[in-house]
């Protein structure tokens, strides 16, 4: 079996609602054959990923998947349940899993999956796993189960970070991982908070540095009065055991600049001993701090805010002899452990006997290869880390506010917001000063794991507490986002929707087919209505709106890039891009767009076309309220929808009315909309109520909605350019447009006629990726409206080869009864534009459905000024 295509999803997409992998497998010789067709390999299956058996498959209950093992089911079908549980062993949740025949021998699995590198791994190592039992090769697929897990923990967030954004998302909160690490935004655009592991945008840097310089820490906490122990920064291991001698064995030894526990040696009881220590811990880099070792117990207290929020003492690792095995041994009975695990993956951290822990063995007079006597207690670390082995015990609800006191001050004499600070106490009960404790260390970025999972006690809510103090009790960081699809007009309701909101003074981004703005810039040029603008967007932290025009091809390509929304609109559902991407009926198109239904909040709406039944259809999944708007006087939906007490905006009179709760409110004339063309152009008329009920529903207030409809231009330069722009020449017009199918051209030859534009002479290029049939039925539709064609072709041929979209579109032409002489066929979009405007008759309409705008504008300004050059000289040559 072979992986011919990968493809992840983050987030939702046209699968599921949380992140996904789609896989293309060729089956190869496998192709075909059932898991019942060879002896032993369920047996295999089962005894090596004995979770599977818990599958539930399309049966609904436990152990159906194993009801499908046993009818024979084929091999792609088990590759994703095993990839799902490979998933599930290493800390994943994901349950939803399909595979369906792709073509040939090749099958389209599908699974939940968190990483796209993840994702990847656990399919690549399922097919091995599957074709390793399907041959009886035992040892090959158990090695690969143990590793998986190790290589999985390394992609996924760490539990501290992971623990923040399960706290966030329990809270409502959007989470985002921002990159392969642990960087994640909480929150969407101005009200976001970025975290990175248990480091806040709140966390400043100069506190950072102070806490990574232990001797620097020692001096500021000193000067506020916080108890610390006696330390000085040596130079070499002889300096280091004057300190020692000068004041009192026992001491600590670590690096200045140290964290994990790395290169810390504790108990130093006589020169020699300082002396191994310190070429130790001189080993790490840096200077060496040695410190008077203070009697007590180590505890962490963590203090988030002006609050401590979890206490917990760190048990240094260690074994207890039975006088047969070894201390190598011993250890490997302790890491076979299922708590434990590699690095900070699981509650426990397996244990090495590295550097340190042969130090420490020695001063005990120990070995790797001893035999510890019966019931002996051998330490396998001087210090208690988590990050090498240490074990935890909750200690919370013993602190003293006394003692809580001392934490919260030597946090906030560092300036840490979220730090971990280190004291030794014989006593929990009373103040560092009362009891001879101390302070011995104030850490950034303090791991959550001891707190998340201890080992004894009660696990403490240090992730919610994280969270409350970056946002605060009743912030969800949401900033309103509006999503819009549809087949046409995609654009320009978006554009209507961020002008209603920028004229409330919000900078709005907005990502459509002309690029990405943020408030007044333009970011990025293009078509750009994917998932990678939907989170340039929202990561952009001044950003406080968002509108998204929302594209079938990002969906399909990469999902949604944003988890949900607050308005989601549908303008239309018409026959485009069918036969592309596994859409190929209306059905399939109607079922892709609802993703953006899918993902209205409960408390949010859905925005949709009362005169398209397939997008009334959508309906159903919606679970926010529904709008309807339409761009007609007559809409018998919106009479029984409103007559049921529903919200829409729609035509009354020539005038577009909201009507909420049975009351109507007046917004603006048609006519008086720039956009409409004076009430010529009704698809701007539907537009502008599309636009209208998202800003409505979205709590922009009539008033503010109504003014800023009223102000919205027809075309142009600015907002809304490329879309129904009329630009006026001194004996013709020109009408500039982005119609490309269908729907769009029975739209176009409407507004001629209102017009009365004639003749009509139309550039046209269409998609070089659309179906010849679909390239031939639209350009016949523009042959009944115009008088004369030229026909371009689009730079992007989209696969086609030159000439190969002009000569369908002219058959199209002639095919609805044109008359060849009246196309013209220029290939370059420049060059169609000049010649349509300059060979045009007066009062002619040049509609120019164009592809690349730049390069339409700057031919329609040369070509007129041309024109007008010309017949200013005739002028001229006649009076004279």
């Amino acid at each position: 079996m072979n992986i011919v295509h990968y493809r992840f999803f983050k987030g939702p997409n046209r699968y599921t609602l949380t992140s996904a992998a789609e896989v293309l497998v060729d089956l190869g010789p496998l192709a075909n054959r059932a898991s019942t067709e060879q002896e032993g390999f369920i047996t295999r299956l089962l005894q090596s990923l004995p979770g599977i058996a818990r599958h539930h498959c399309s049966r609904g209950h436990a152990g159906g998947f194993v009801e499908r093992l046993n009818e024979g089911t084929y091999l792609g079908h088990v590759a994703e349940h095993v990839a799902l549980e490979l998933l599930f062993l290493g800390g994943e949740r994901g349950v939803y899993g399909k595979t369906r025949h792709a073509f040939g021998d090749t099958v389209r699995v599908i699974f939940e999956t968190e990483t796209e590198l993840g994702g990847g791994d656990a399919i690549a190592t399922a097919i091995r796993l599957v074709e390793g039992m399907w041959n009886g090769e035992e040892e090959r697929w158990i090695s690969q189960i143990a590793q998986f897990a190790d290589r999985l923990a390394e992609v996924r967030l760490g539990p501290s970070t992971m623990a923040i954004c399960r706290a966030a998302r329990r809270r409502n909160i959007p989470v985002e991982r921002l990159d392969g690490d642990n960087l994640v935004r909480l929150g969407q655009g101005v009200r976001q908070h970025r975290v990175m592991a248990t480091t806040s945008d709140r966390t400043a840097v100069t506190a950072i540095e102070i806490a990574q310089d232990k001797m620097l820490t020692k001096s500021i906490l000193q000067r506020q009065g916080i108890v610390v122990p006696p330390g000085a920064v040596a130079s070499n291991a002889a300096e280091a055991a004057a300190w020692a001698q000068r004041w009192g064995f026992p001491v600590v030894i670590k690096p200045l600049a140290g964290h994990h526990g790395q290169g810390v040696a504790t108990h130093l009881a006589n020169p020699a001993e300082v002396s191994r220590a310190f070429d130790f811990a001189r080993s790490f880099g840096g200077p060496v701090l040695v410190e008077k070792e203070v009697p007590g117990n180590t505890y962490r207290l963590l203090v988030v805010g002006r609050r401590l929020v979890a206490a917990s003492e760190r048990i240094a690792p260690a074994v207890v002899g039975d006088g047969v095995h070894t201390l190598s041994e011993l250890v490997e009975a302790l890491n076979r452990d299922p708590r434990r695990g590699r690095g900070h993956a699981k509650s426990m951290t397996r244990v090495e006997i590295d550097g340190p822990a042969l130090m420490f063995l020695s001063q005990q007079g120990m070995v790797p290869t001893s035999v510890p006597p019966l019931g002996q207690r051998v330490g396998l670390r001087s210090s208690a880390n988590m990050s090498t082995g240490a074990v935890a015990r909750d200690v919370t609800d013993r602190v003293s506010p006394a003692l809580a006191f001392d934490a919260v001050r030597a946090a906030q004499a560092v300036g840490l917001d979220i730090a971990g600070v280190d004291v030794v106490t014989s006593d929990l009960a009373a103040s560092l000063k009362d009891v001879g404790g101390a302070v011995i260390e104030v850490n950034a970025a303090p791991g959550l794991r001891m707190h998340l999972d201890p080992a004894e006690g009660k696990a403490q809510p240090v992730a919610e507490a994280i969270v409350d103090n970056l946002f605060g009790p009743a912030n969800d960081g949401r900033i309103p986002v509006a999503a819009v699809t549809g087949t046409n007009g995609k654009t320009t309701v978006a554009r209507m929707i961020g002008h209603i909101l920028s004229r409330q003074q919000r900078i709005v981004g907005m990502a459509t087919t002309d690029g990405i703005t943020v408030g007044e810039v333009t970011v990025c040029e293009g078509d750009l209505t994917g998932p990678w603008s939907a989170r340039l967007v929202l990561n952009d932290p001044t950003v406080e709106a968002a509108v998204l025009e929302t594209a079938r091809g990002g969906m399909i390509l990469g999902g949604l890039g944003f988890d949900d929304c607050d308005v989601a609109v549908v303008t239309n559902i018409g026959s485009d891009h069918l036969g592309q991407d596994g859409i190929d009926t209306i059905e399939d198109l109607v079922h892709l767009k609802s993703l953006l239904i899918d993902v209205v909040r409960p408390q949010g709406a859905a925005v949709l076309n009362a005169d398209d039944p397939w997008v009334m259809s959508m309906a159903v999944r919606s679970r926010g309220k529904i709008v309807l708007f339409s761009g007609r006087e007559d809409s018998p939906t919106i009479g029984r929808h409103t007559a049921q007490g529903g919200d829409a905006v729609y035509v009354k009179r020539g005038n577009l009315v909201f009507t909420q709760a049975g009351r109507n409110f007046r917004l603006v004339g048609t006519r008086v909309l720039p956009a409409s063309l004076g009430g010529m152009a009704t698809m701007n008329v539907a537009n502008a109520a599309a636009a209208a009920a998202a800003a409505l529903a979205m709590g922009v207030p009539v008033r503010h909605v109504a003014k800023a409809l009223a102000s919205f231009p027809a075309g142009g330069e600015g907002m809304n350019r490329g879309r129904l722009e009329m630009l006026s020449g001194d004996d013709l017009k020109v009408l500039i447009d982005y119609g490309h199918n269908q729907p769009a051209m029975a739209e176009l030859a409407a507004l001629c006629r209102r017009l009365k534009a004639r003749p009509v002479i139309t550039v046209l290029g269409l998609p070089g990726d659309r179906r010849d049939q679909d390239l031939i039925e639209t350009a016949g539709q523009v042959a009944v409206f115009s008088q004369r064609v030229v026909v371009r072709e689009d730079h992007d041929l989209r696969g086609r080869r030159p000439g190969e979209a002009a000569e369908l579109i002219r058959c199209g032409l002639i095919g609805a009864q044109m008359d060849p002489a009246a196309i013209e066929v220029e290939l370059d979009e420049g060059a169609a534009v000049r010649r349509a405007i300059l060979t045009s008759p007066p009062d002619a309409l040049v509609l120019i459905l164009y592809e690349q705008y730049r390069t339409v504008r700057d031919a329609c300004q040369d070509a007129m000024n041309l024109r007008h050059h010309r017949q200013m000289r005739q002028e001229i040559h006649a009076s004279g």
